[in-house]
């Protein structure tokens, strides 16, 4: 079982869901069970993944909130393959 945190919303999920991210939507991913979950991702862009990775913190390492000027220099790298709407 997961928590998942879509922008504003929050929802247990089993085995088996699947989850729609909306552009621009912020998103977090918690193990509430005792047994280890899987996670697939399908993005509708090529390099979007290199964006994440940019955007996102390793397993175990400190939440730090990106400054406005890192963040606005992460978006234009990445701007061939984050979709704006």
């Amino acid at each position: 079982m997961a928590k998942v945190s879509l922008g504003d919303a929050v929802r247990e999920v089993h085995g088996g869901a699947t989850v729609f991210i909306p552009a621009n939507t912020w998103i977090s991913v918690n193990n509430i069970g005792s047994d280890p979950i899987g996670l697939i991702a399908i993005f509708s862009a090529p390099g979007f993944e290199e964006y994440m990775r940019a955007e996102s913190v390793r397993e175990g390492e400190k939440v730090v909130p990106l400054s406005k000027a890192k963040d606005d220099e992460i978006m234009r790298k990445h701007a061939h393959a984050v979709i704006y709407k």
